[in-house]
């Protein structure tokens, strides 16, 4: 891994992962920023679209038959269609080259962008459409109604002054926040009433967290976790629960079941099985069926390398998406 630092502070680094648009395979080492892979602007006429360079401003134009885009090298800042915007990554220079986040590029030009967890592999439809079967399947959780008046409970662990795990300036925190918002989003288009135990970096509770769980009747409850081990070499999955006697047709321990077996799979990551921990607050406490995902190893430098990129974020959401969807379907 390569790491570049920035003002002082370690921003951007490498990582292998493929680029495909439209089936065409175009690379496979590239920067990320905020876990947003950064490419060469050139990369844009690929896209349909040209661009200009002002080495004097540092601005950046990309322009489509139907877009404009103009952003500034190291700030989150873009003019899109003379509309400003925030960037989830800065375009930055590297071996003077110009470096644009390709995610918001190619999406704010009407493309659409997907993440193959078990390849490292990005993909760009420059038609707007991949044909996922994840995308028709939550077209198909929309029709049937499945999560229509379903109360689900999304955890994200830690907050405030509970960091969780810590890897350099990396906080586990903010990977179980940013994981649970675009699971949120998920859950709600698909039609659930969705609640997250916080939005933003604060500390709650871990009773008041069941508590919310229990005083809304949720149907389901989902903490997302990042793991930590004195192993450096650790990697893979692992779920926890609750190991209750009450039998039901959906209880904790195989709701964990579906969480694992579809983490395994989605990730392409080494499985550690599922865990019963009696003294576990928010599976013990809550009285819906609750699971406790363990998205990967933080203390691992390559797993973290991984763990940070929004694909890698994207791939883990869909993963619990689909496993609330069996269990709900149990």
């Amino acid at each position: 891994m390569l790491q570049v630092s920035a003002q002082g502070k370690s921003e951007y680094y490498s990582y292998a992962a493929d680029l495909w648009i439209d089936n065409q395979l175009i690379g496979n080492e590239f920067f990320y920023h905020n876990g947003n892979m950064l490419v060469p602007l050139h990369v844009v006429e690929l896209l349909g679209a040209t661009y200009e360079f002002e080495p004097e401003t540092w601005r950046i134009r990309i322009q489509s038959e139907s877009q404009s885009l103009t952003m500034h090298i190291a700030n989150y800042q873009c003019a899109n269609q003379a509309k400003l915007e925030k960037m989830p990554a800065k375009p930055t220079f590297y071996n003077n080259t110009v470096m644009i986040p390709i995610r918001y590029v190619a999406e704010s030009l009407g493309m659409s962008v997907s993440w193959d967890g078990k390849t490292d592999s990005v993909y760009v439809s420059t038609t707007g459409n991949i044909p996922e079967e994840f995308i028709d399947l939550r077209r198909d959780d929309v029709e049937n109604g499945l999560l229509t008046n379903k109360i689900i409970i999304v955890d994200p662990g830690h907050g405030g002054s509970d960091p969780g795990a810590v890897a350099g300036n990396i906080k586990e925190k903010d990977l179980n926040l940013q994981v649970a918002k675009i699971l949120t989003d998920m859950l709600k288009e698909a039609g659930a009433n969705v609640y997250m135990t916080r939005k933003d970096d604060r500390y709650v509770g871990l009773y008041t967290r069941a508590a919310i769980a229990n005083n809304l009747n949720a149907d389901l409850f989902i903490s997302i976790h990042h793991n930590a081990s004195s192993n450096s070499a650790a990697k893979g999955v692992m779920t926890l629960f609750y190991p209750s006697s009450k039998k039901q047709k959906m209880n904790g321990q195989k709701f964990a079941q579906i969480v694992q077996k579809n983490m395994v799979n989605d990730l392409n990551a080494p499985d550690w099985g599922i865990i019963a921990r009696p003294n576990l607050v928010v599976t013990r406490e809550t009285r819906m069926p609750a699971a406790l995902a363990e998205l990967g190893f933080m203390s691992t430098k390559s797993e973290l390398e991984r763990l940070v990129t929004y694909e890698f974020q994207e791939q883990a959401a869909k993963s619990l998406y689909k496993s609330i969807i069996e269990a709900l379907k149990e």
